[in-house]
């Protein structure tokens, strides 16, 4: 009888159905999220209003246009014209074109956030599928046990208590497995939010398998910083644009000052504008150096963390690398070896329906800690790849 039942449960281990499923790549999951982000779009969009504003750094001021009276007997037009320092309008060009660079810096973090965000949702919904899967594959054999377990007691020839153990035991596999099924609809439909709003959750993901280790060990890619060392560029065009307004301007203009029949080259006036009050131009300069100084600042903050991020990530990685191999080499044949074990002591009457269900149960979670020490590498990968900018 006994062994007619392992022959059940092991031909349920291997017939759990499977269902056709478009099957999702990471990649395309990466490529549809960044089409459809509307934080991308945005700064996108950033960039392009930069990139209009690029003909402004070369405004000039409109030109004054007057009518006045120089002698009292009669009316004339006059117009004037004031120019900045040619120097004014390169300097602010260049502030403008290193605009431009920071906005695609801050749209390549988006980017990134976007990127580590949907390898993280990827990375949930592979581990649920193969967890589900394997609470499935311990829920046929456990299924099967209990409904044994039941024929046998109504013949009498175990007693209640390895009953209630077994019906236990089954019940509570089916509670887990519940469970996992509604993570997976949560962590598919998580990802489908993070492609497009309307995408169905009808896929399935690529087996969960080990990722390769990340080889770069600095953070100085990470587009974070990068948007941070282009915030100190700004602001060194800022204080050669404050410098660049401390120089003098000029003024052309055309009046007639004198009776109607003065020449026309006397009515003609230029000038110069004197930067006399230079107290003002250099506390903006002093002003826009303290700038300077603070964004340096900043980036050498935003270095200090990230780096401890990626110190950590790395120790996690080792820490989970070590892990996994212990699985691979020593704990997960020893998991095999316990079941088939378990099995042959079940199959010759050496063994009763609780000690083989204890036995085995303990097995499979050995099993379950493998897939979970699996996630917690991949993750722990993807951690220190988003922080090297290398997604």
């Amino acid at each position: 009888m006994q062994k007619k039942i392992l022959w059940g449960l092991a031909w349920a281990l291997f017939s759990i159905p499977t269902f056709a499923q478009t099957t999702l790549t990471v990649h395309e999951a990466v490529d549809a999220a960044l089409k459809s982000s509307p934080a991308v779009k945005a700064s996108g969009l950033v960039i392009r209003q930069n990139e209009q504003l690029v003909p402004s750094a070369r405004n000039i001021t409109n030109p004054d246009i007057t009518e006045d009276s120089p002698t009292g007997n009669f009316y004339t037009l006059g117009v004037q014209q004031n120019f900045r320092f040619p120097t004014v309008y390169t300097q602010q060009a260049k502030l403008q074109q290193q605009q431009i660079i920071l906005a695609q810096k801050e749209k390549s973090v988006t980017e990134n956030d976007l990127k580590f965000r949907v390898h993280s949702a990827y990375l949930a919904v592979q581990f649920t599928e193969t967890y589900l899967k394997q609470l499935k594959s311990q829920d046929s054999v456990y299924a099967q046990i209990s409904r044994a377990a039941k024929r046998n007691f109504d013949a009498g020839t175990i007693d209640k208590l390895a009953l209630i153990f077994a019906e236990t035991q089954s019940a509570d596999l089916q509670n887990q497995m519940n469970i996992a099924a509604q993570e997976l609809i949560t962590s598919k439909g998580l990802l489908a939010l993070l492609m497009t709003k309307d995408r169905e959750t009808n896929f399935t993901v690529s087996p969960l398998a080990e990722l390769p280790v990340a080889n770069r060990e600095s953070v100085s890619q990470n587009p974070l910083l990068e948007a941070s060392k282009q915030q100190e560029m700004i602001n060194l065009k800022v204080l050669e644009v404050e410098k660049a307004n401390a120089l003098p301007g000029f003024m052309l203009g055309y009046y007639n000052q004198g009776t109607r029949e003065t020449h026309l080259a006397l009515r003609w006036r230029a000038g110069v504008s004197i930067p006399l009050w230079a107290g003002q131009y250099k506390s903006r300069i002093a002003a826009t150096q303290t700038g300077r100084e603070v964004a340096r600042q900043r980036t050498e903050a935003q270095t200090q963390l990230l780096s401890t991020e990626l110190q950590s990530a790395q120790g996690d990685a080792i820490k989970f690398m070590n892990s996994l191999n212990f699985y691979k080499t020593v704990a997960l044949q020893q998991a095999d070896d316990i079941i088939n074990t378990a099995r042959r002591f079940f199959e010759s009457g050496q063994t009763d329906y609780i000690n083989f269900l204890r036995t085995t149960n303990d097995a499979y979670n050995i099993r379950l800690r493998y897939l979970d020490t699996l996630r917690n590498y991949n993750q722990s990968i993807l951690t220190i790849q988003y922080l090297t900018g290398t997604l």
